[in-house]
C-alpha cells in the first residue's frame, strides 16, 4: 500500500469518527434542551443567519414547541413575520456550543491563511458532493414499495431495531459508538439517529444509558458486588458517573436502592 492510499484511508476513517462524535454531541445537546434534530437545526440556522421568515425555517422544526420552551420568538406579523432567537436560547447556545467553538478556533489558530483557504475550499466541495448524493437518495424514497414507504414515515424497521437492541445488550460493558449501531441498521449516523428516535422516543445515547441502568438494577438485586465493579460491568467509566446517571434516571443512588431492597 503506497503512502497516498494509506493517507486517504486514514482521512476516510477520521471523517467517520468525526461524524460519530458530532452525532453524539448533538444527541447530548438534544437531551439537555429536550429538542429533536430538526429543532436543533433551526436554532443553528437562527444563530448563524439571524432572524428568518417563517416560511424559511428549517424543515421539520416544531416552531410551536420552540416557542413554548422559550427558545424562539416571532417578530412582525403576517407575511412579514420572522422567527428569531431569544436571549434564553443564546445563553444556552453559548453554554453548550461556546466551548466547542472556542477550542475549534484555537485548533486552527496556528494555521497560515493559505492552509485555511485550502480547508475552506475542500469543505465547500465536500458539501456539494453530499448534497448531490442526498438528492440521489431522496429520489429512491419517491419510488413505490412497502419498505421505502416505511422509511418515509420515519423510524427503523422491526428487524433493524431488533439488531440494534441485540448489539447493545451484547456490548453494554464497553463504549458503544453511534456509528456501530448505525451499521446494524444499514443507515448513516445522521439518518439512524433520527430514525431510532422516531421508533423509540429517545436518542441512541439515552437508550444505551437506560439499558445500562436497568442491567445495573438487576445486578444490585442479585449480588453483593461493589458498586465500582457493577459500574464497570455495565459500561460506566467510573462509579461517580454511574451514580450520577443512575440517580438521574431512577431518582435514587445505587447505594440507596440496594439498601432499600434489603
Amino acid at each position: 500500500m503506497n503512502s497516498r492510499h494509506a493517507l486517504l484511508q486514514q482521512i476516510g476513517a477520521d471523517v467517520v469518527r468525526f461524524q460519530e462524535a458530532s452525532a453524539e454531541f448533538d444527541a447530548a445537546v438534544g437531551e439537555v434542551l429536550a429538542l429533536g434534530h430538526a429543532e436543533l437545526a433551526c436554532l443553528a440556522q437562527l444563530h448563524f443567519g439571524g432572524p428568518v421568515p417563517l416560511s424559511a425555517v428549517a424543515r421539520g422544526a416544531d416552531v410551536a414547541r420552540l416557542e413554548l420552551a422559550g427558545y424562539v420568538q416571532r417578530e412582525g406579523t403576517g407575511s412579514r413575520g420572522r422567527l428569531a432567537l431569544t436571549g434564553h436560547a443564546r445563553e444556552w447556545i453559548e453554554t453548550l456550543w461556546g466551548p466547542l467553538q472556542a477550542d475549534g478556533l484555537q485548533l486552527m489558530a496556528p494555521l497560515p491563511e493559505a492552509d485555511l483557504k485550502v480547508i475552506a475550499s475542500f469543505l465547500t466541495a465536500a458539501r456539494a458532493v453530499q448534497d448531490l448524493h442526498a438528492a440521489r437518495l431522496a429520489k429512491l424514497l419517491q419510488a413505490p414499495g412497502g419498505s421505502r414507504a416505511a422509511r418515509r414515515r420515519g423510524g427503523l424497521s422491526a428487524a433493524a431495531l431488533h439488531r440494534v437492541k441485540l448489539f447493545v445488550e451484547a456490548h453494554l460493558a464497553r463504549r458503544i459508538r453511534v456509528g456501530e449501531l448505525a451499521q446494524r441498521s444499514g443507515l448513516s449516523v445522521f439518518y439512524f439517529t433520527r430514525a431510532f428516535r422516531q421508533s423509540t422516543g429517545m436518542t441512541p445515547h439515552a437508550y444505551v444509558q437506560q439499558r445500562r441502568v436497568e442491567r445495573a438494577r438487576e445486578l444490585l438485586g442479585q449480588s453483593t458486588r461493589s458498586l465500582g465493579d457493577i459500574a464497570l460491568e455495565v459500561g460506566f467509566s467510573s462509579q461517580s458517573h454511574f451514580t450520577t446517571v443512575f440517580r438521574r434516571l431512577t431518582g435514587l443512588t445505587p447505594a440507596r436502592l440496594r439498601r432499600a431492597g434489603r
